[in-house]
């Protein structure tokens, strides 16, 4: 099972104790922190960013969709995703019954299912409701966390707020430094390489968590746990200069192209 890399001690949080517009702020940066640090929900995310610029025809990507469908079509993603895992955080927070072992699996699913879809679309056009429904799951794992702060009243209310704010903080943190490189790297046809390799990456660390949740210790579910610490930061900069050599590459082929015509 995933071990969580956050001192929760830290927060200065006591049952029923403490001011409770005071643990607001800790519980928001502790909602950032579990998303930062939750390896497996990052790879979620990301897959499902993966086929964001992309139009599908038949059982193949195509190509590179309108910038406009694609900010419509993780928006929608978004939106989703965030309220299927409000739900069941705030169901899993105030007491009904979470199978943790089940749910981590579950999350592992998630990503190899997101993974084998930005190979090939198996869903093309349903992502919002595959992302909504794998949020339900996703939530159950937050309130996971949540609880074990035993909270109630006033401090329980605002904690799961600030939670959820948190971690839709850092989502949406996560998709505005992310998507802009994928769809200038779309644009510049040079997507495929890209896709088929993060998608493969997903689905090899998603095997290797499934295993380690089923009882099957492994080296790849330890490796993609440790790495998830320094991964976003990384990726978002190898993104950026992908991005900008892709649409430099691509500029110069037109400029190429155009002097030919001329000549």
């Amino acid at each position: 099972m995933r071990e969580y890399h956050i001192r929760m001690e830290a927060l200065h949080i006591a049952p029923g104790e403490g001011d409770a517009l005071g643990s607001f702020g800790s519980m928001f940066v502790h909602g950032m922190q579990h998303i930062q640090g939750g390896t497996d929900h990052q790879l979620f995310l990301l897959t499902l960013l993966l086929v964001a610029p992309l139009m599908a025809s038949g059982h193949r990507w195509a190509g590179a969709a309108r910038v406009k469908d694609a900010v419509h079509r993780i928006a929608g993603m978004t939106l989703a995703f965030t309220v299927g895992h409000s739900v069941t955080l705030a169901l899993g927070t105030l007491g009904v019954p979470v199978p943790s072992g089940p749910v981590e699996a579950l999350i592992a699913v998630s990503i190899l299912v997101a993974a084998a879809h930005a190979i090939a679309p198996i869903f093309p056009g349903r992502e919002t409701f595959v992302a909504g429904f794998f949020g339900l799951i996703h939530g159950l794992a937050f309130s996971n966390t949540l609880r074990e702060f035993d909270l109630s009243g006033l401090n329980l209310g605002l904690s799961l707020l600030a939670f959820n704010l948190g971690i839709e903080a850092m989502q949406l943190a996560v998709v505005g430094l992310v998507l802009p490189p994928l769809i200038l790297i779309a644009r510049a046809g040079r997507y495929t390489v890209l896709r088929l390799v993060s998608a493969s990456v997903s689905a090899i660390a998603a095997v290797g968590w499934l295993l380690a949740r089923l009882g099957l210790p492994n080296t790849v579910g330890d490796v993609a746990d440790r790495f998830g610490l320094v991964s976003l930061p990384a990726l978002v900069v190898l993104l950026w200069i992908a991005a900008l050599l892709s649409f430099s590459f691509a500029r110069d082929q037109d400029e190429t192209v155009a002097v030919r015509r001329v000549e």
